[in-house]
């Protein structure tokens, strides 16, 4: 069957054989040592994200590849090229999400929000924003759709990435505060983490603030080095600092080992406290502002507050 859009360039401009090829290998060595280091410290629960953004971007740059090599006018390869790329960084962002939750859970008493809902809550809006960005982007890929929509689209879920960056590092940045005041901020189990996940989010904020401006100057859109600047080398940097800074080395593989308030002795206590309020009061409120301005359960800070008091069953760490 004869392509219709023969002769036609999708890219607008010749992408690149070698920087394709090169970022193609450099994600998938990325991803494959990250899928090394998920076996190896069995924290597949909270890094696989790693490797599923990076074999993401394995698979967008294969068909950039196809383009490359003169394929430049089939729509589909194109649209999936640029889908997956798109998707890719909100992934990342979600692994953050999930490690600093593993942070809270290993200091709880000094966590501004239960452990078990920073993921649950900056990933409904991550999944959110995901969708968003996978049909923004196949509305601008497709010549066949109105591409006002998809950009549209892609500024409402850049805005609301945004948004939810800067929420979660001013989150961070409290907790991390108060484990200053504690004393405790040097742990290795925080400050090497905190301190890597700022990295990160920095890192993907450039990257989600070149996507709103490519979509809004034509110069920017037209040309390809902006694109390996600001999004492939800025993800693959937070690809690679990952493996170099794996999380699973200073952190408790299970959610009941707690850092004492000393900041050297690791406390062993029971699960977290259940949160049994109705799905609603979970998702829009997960700092429990209803049950503080009520003065209700409190027997989940109490519970925590007995842990950071080393009153459970104890051992010494060499995390500090």
């Amino acid at each position: 069957m004869a392509n219709p859009y023969e002769g036609y360039n999708f890219w607008i401009y010749v992408p690149n054989k070698g920087a394709a090829i090169f970022f193609l290998v450099a994600f998938f060595i990325s991803a494959a040592i990250h899928f090394w280091q998920c076996y190896r410290y069995k924290s597949a629960r909270v890094t696989g994200l790693f490797v599923a953004s990076g074999f993401l971007y394995v698979v967008g740059f294969a068909f950039r590849i196809n383009g490359a090599f003169g394929n430049y006018d089939e729509l589909g390869p194109y649209v999936v090229s640029v889908a997956l790329i798109y998707v890719s960084p909100p992934l990342l962002s979600l692994a953050n999400y999930d490690i600093l939750g593993r942070i809270f859970y290993y200091v709880p008493y000094l966590s501004p929000m239960a452990p078990g809902r920073v993921l649950s809550t900056f990933g409904l809006l991550s999944l959110v924003i995901e969708g968003i960005n996978g049909v923004a982007a196949s509305f601008i890929a497709n010549p066949k759709s109105n591409p006002t929509i998809g950009s549209v689209l892609m500024w409402a879920a850049l805005v609301l990435q945004i948004a939810i960056l800067i929420s979660f590092v001013v989150i961070a940045g409290y907790f991390h505060r108060r484990c200053a005041q504690a004393g405790i901020a040097g742990a290795r189990g925080i400050q090497r983490n905190l301190t890597t996940l700022y990295v990160s989010v920095a890192l993907i904020l450039i990257r989600t603030v070149y996507r709103g401006v490519e979509h809004s100057v034509k110069v920017v859109l037209s040309t390809e080095w902006p694109f390996y600047v600001f999004e492939a080398t800025l993800m693959l940097i937070n690809m690679y600092m990952w493996n170099a800074r794996h999380p699973a080395p200073y952190l408790p593989a299970d959610t009941t080992t707690y850092l004492a308030r000393d900041g050297v002795t690791e406390v062993k206590g029971p699960e977290p406290p259940k949160d049994t309020r109705p799905m609603v009061l979970k998702v829009f409120d997960p700092w429990r502002i209803a049950d503080l301005c009520r003065r209700q359960d409190k027997s989940e800070q109490k519970t925590y507050e007995e842990l950071g008091q080393g009153r459970n069953e104890v051992r010494s760490t060499g995390l500090v």
